[in-house]
């Protein structure tokens, strides 16, 4: 009984070895494509987040290297662990906002601008958070807009109708270059009459 037991032990094992074993052919991808720079820099963001995880600033970097490397699960689960500690920054917001978008997730897209937006017109200013100017005030008005006309919509169903109501709202606008006034052609000073 114990001799069979133990042959089927190594049975178990070489059969798990074969099937467990990657095949020579198999190629293997970083999880997170982008520049080794950025990856490096993403090991010390997480480094930072470990030691100090209400760290706002290291946080919303790291989010934006993940939304870059398109991985906005990972970008979404960052924000999550630090926005309880940061109900107030419309810049944590303003980041899961994107990254829901990227997820094809319009509610809560469109939850998160909107938070981002009621935070960056609160008056007055949030002490802590860098002021939101008007560059930014804009980029959120715009953003809010946009995901507000795909909030009802399932845009992993219909994207086609998803990108007809982005495309409505980013309407693609062309500013002509101001005409600048036309100076009036110089005088040329009349040529003397030749000599005789």
């Amino acid at each position: 009984m114990g001799l069979t037991r133990i042959l089927d032990l190594i049975v178990i094992i070489l059969l798990a070895t074969i099937i467990l074993m990657p095949r020579p052919d198999a190629t293997v991808k970083p999880a997170l494509t982008v520049d080794p720079e950025r990856r490096e820099r993403v090991a010390e963001l997480q480094s930072i987040l470990i030691g100090h995880p209400d760290d706002a600033d290291a946080s919303i970097e790291l989010a934006n290297i993940f939304l870059d490397g398109h991985r906005p699960d990972w970008a979404v689960a960052t924000i999550a662990a630090t926005l309880p500690l940061h109900r107030n920054d419309y810049r944590l917001y303003h980041v899961r906002a994107i990254a829901y978008a990227d997820r094809f997730e319009g509610a809560p897209a469109y939850a998160a601008a909107q938070s981002a937006l009621e935070l960056c017109e609160r008056q007055p200013p949030v002490v802590g958070v860098p002021p939101c100017d008007e560059a930014v005030r804009g980029r959120l008005t715009l953003l809010n807009h946009t995901l507000a006309s795909v909030a009802d919509v399932d845009m992993k169903k219909t994207p086609y109708l998803a990108k007809e109501r982005i495309f409505q709202q980013l309407h693609p606008a062309f500013l002509a270059r101001p005409k600048l006034k036309a100076k009036p052609p110089a005088k040329v000073p009349a040529a003397a009459p030749a000599p005789e």
